[in-house]
Parts: structure tokens; C-alpha cells; sequence
């Protein structure tokens, strides 16, 4: 019985290297001439393409990379093909002159197992839908008129963070100022998203930050997918099981707000009363006139992405234009030591954002009595 299991272990392993082979030879000899024209790449090694010249640093693989191949290469990984542009300039023509040639986004990591899919924003293939959420986002969810009407918001969540870092100084504690400013940030994010707070609060939203960081860390991940093509579908490493179940409680929790929302709605809003992002997503799903039929899939995948994606959007001009006055309540009120009297440690870490491999965490210690 065991000779017999080994067996069809051995040939189910040949099956797969064979598939490989097999998949790897159609991908590079088979392509036709007119593909050539791409854009310089590194020598690729069969099956696994530039992943040996990957480090655990994203951005200083990419940036090592580009000083030989110049700022626009192709680079492979796995069954995956990838353009990386490194240039101001070369960004430029892809995102302002070639806008549309460059809408369409394709599915990667664990797309597959992504519960919305077809009412996805980001991916989203250009066409009716995505120019209609486009406009949308530009003149309504994130205009300059509507961010502003949320400064107070900022405000109240810059007096929190400053009395958070106050309790720390006065117990002599060490701040974590990643948390602190990503607190800061998640907050600002929630109450502009759904009127309610992530953090310091007994209602949903602190559930729902949990599971939209888990899903964030989850699809963020380089699945097996990417790297053996077709055989995804196996899911080896199990994170799209757990990618799906992220998903479905932040669907059941963010389905019981928007019936919240509803209600409110119902209700009518009192002259001059602020609507959150949800509120107006919900009256555009209501609007039979409406240029696009939104779906509620189409709302909690959009909120979804907010949650990923607001900090580096439109959001950024609102701010992390608080942004001095943060960074000054900060340095005004406290003077900053590092732990054991050590130098902070700006070594990068690894993924896109090229965030610090390790938390900014210090002592700080009360100088000067601020109004903040």
C-alpha cells in the first residue's frame, strides 16, 4: 500500500514539473516576433523568472534593478510578468499621457478568491462602469469640497493623538508612533467612511479594521498563484481560504451598517447635516436617474478599498494640509528619546510602501504646555 501511494505521489510530482516545463515553453518559445518590441529585462531563469534577484526590500530590488536595465523593465515572477517603471518622467507618460492605455488593471495574488469580484474599482477593465466611479470619486466621495467638510474631524483626532503621547510621557512610557499615527489615520478613515471611529469605540468599526488589515496582509502576500500559473486553483498556501473568510465577516458587519445608513436615510437629513461616504453611495444606489446602477457589492467593495487605499489618495492633500500642524503639536509639546539611547533604525522593510522594517518607538517627555 505504501509502494503504491509512493507511486502516485511520484508521477502526480512529475505531472506538475512536466506541467511547468510545459507551461514555461509556451510563455518564452512560442511567443511571435511582433512581442518582442518590450522593454529590457534581466536574464530570467526558467519557471521561477527574476525571482532570484528579489530581496526581501521591494524597492531596493526594483531600484538596484533599474540602475542597469534603465527606468522602464519587464520583470517576471513566476508565471507572473510585471513593468516596473522607476522615473518621474517614464511615470508621467504612463499615468497623464497614456492614461487610457494604462485604466485597465490586471487581476493578481489572490484575486480569484475576492468575494466582489466584478464590482471591483481598482481592477476594474476601463469602460462605463470605471469612468462613472472615476467622476464620482472626483466630484462627489473625494472632492475638495467634501474632504474639507471633515477638518474638524481631523482636528478632534489630532487632539486624541496628542493626548495619547501626553499619558505615555507622563507614565514614562515608551509611544509607538507608528501605531499612534496609523490610529490617527484609521479613525479619520472611519468617521469620514461611516461616522464612527475606529479605535476607542464599542461599535463595529473596531472589527472591521481587524479584518480589513487582515485581508490587506492576506492579498498583499505573493501567492503560489503567481508563481505556478494555472495551478492557483490549489491553493497551496491556504490564504485564499482565509482571504474568503476575512471577507465575508467584514460583508456581514459592513451590511448591518448600511442597513443603519438606511434607516437614517429614511428618516431624512436635518439641513446642513454631513453625509458621510456610505451615506452618499447609498443615495446614488437609490437613485432610479442615476448615470450607473450601483449594486451593494459595488458600495462594500469600494469601502473596502478606501480602507487600503484613501491615505495614498485624495486624502493625502487633506492631511496625515494638517500635516504640519500634527508634526508641530508633536515637537512643540514633547522632546523625543530613543530606547537605550540608540539611533533610530531607518532600515526599510519589506513590501511596496517601503515602510520601516522596524516601528518608530520612543520615550517622549513633556516640554511645553500647548493648546494644540
Amino acid at each position: 500500500m505504501a509502494t503504491a501511494d509512493m507511486f502516485y505521489y511520484l508521477l502526480f510530482l512529475l505531472w506538475c514539473v512536466t506541467a511547468l516545463l510545459v507551461h514555461f515553453f509556451i510563455k518564452t518559445f512560442l511567443k511571435s516576433r511582433s512581442q518582442n518590441n518590450l522593454p529590457p529585462s534581466p536574464p530570467a531563469l526558467p519557471v521561477i523568472g527574476h525571482l532570484h534577484l528579489i530581496g526581501p526590500v521591494l524597492a531596493k530590488s526594483f531600484q538596484t534593478l533599474a540602475t542597469r536595465y534603465g527606468p522602464l523593465m519587464q520583470i517576471r515572477l513566476g508565471a507572473s510578468t510585471c513593468v516596473v517603471a522607476s522615473n518621474a518622467v517614464v511615470a508621467k507618460e504612463i499615468f497623464k499621457t497614456q492614461d487610457l492605455n494604462f485604466s485597465s488593471r490586471p487581476e493578481f495574488g489572490s484575486s480569484e478568491h475576492f468575494i466582489y469580484r466584478g464590482s471591483r474599482f481598482v481592477t476594474a477593465q476601463y469602460g462605463d462602469y470605471w469612468r462613472f466611479m472615476k467622476k464620482l470619486c472626483m466630484t462627489r466621495l473625494l472632492s475638495v469640497p467634501q474632504l474639507h467638510k471633515f477638518t474638524d474631524v481631523l482636528d478632534e483626532e489630532k487632539v486624541k493623538l496628542v493626548e495619547s503621547v501626553m499619558g505615555c510621557a507622563r507614565e514614562g512610557k515608551l509611544c509607538d508612533l507608528n501605531c499612534e499615527l496609523t490610529a490617527l489615520t484609521n479613525n479619520t478613515i472611519c468617521r469620514m467612511t461611516m461616522s464612527t471611529r475606529c479605535s476607542g469605540s464599542d461599535n463595529d468599526a473596531d472589527q472591521i479594521e481587524r479584518l480589513v488589515k487582515t485581508c490587506l496582509q492576506l492579498a498583499g502576500k505573493l501567492s503560489l498563484g503567481d508563481i505556478l500559473g494555472p495551478f492557483r486553483i490549489f491553493d497551496f498556501s491556504g490564504n485564499g481560504k482565509k482571504l474568503v473568510g476575512a471577507l465575508q465577516a467584514y460583508d456581514r458587519l459592513v451590511e448591518r451598517i448600511l442597513q443603519e445608513h438606511e434607516e437614517k436615510a429614511k428618516k431624512g437629513f436635518e439641513e446642513g447635516e454631513r453625509k458621510d461616504l456610505m451615506d452618499i453611495l447609498l443615495e446614488i444606489y437609490n437613485d432610479p436617474a442615476a448615470e450607473i446602477k450601483l449594486s451593494k457589492n459595488d458600495i462594500k467593495s469600494f469601502l473596502l478599498v478606501s480602507f487600503f487605499s484613501l491615505p495614498s489618495t485624495n486624502i493625502v492633500y487633506f492631511f496625515n494640509s494638517g500635516t504640519a500642524n500634527i508634526s508641530r503639536s508633536l515637537v512643540q509639546c514633547f522632546d523625543w528619546k530613543v530606547k537605550d539611547g540608540k539611533k533610530v533604525d531607518l532600515t526599510q522593510g519589506p513590501g511596496f510602501a517601503a515602510e520601516m522594517a522596524h516601528p518608530l518607538v520612543c520615550y517622549p517627555i513633556k516640554h511645553m504646555i500647548s493648546a494644540y
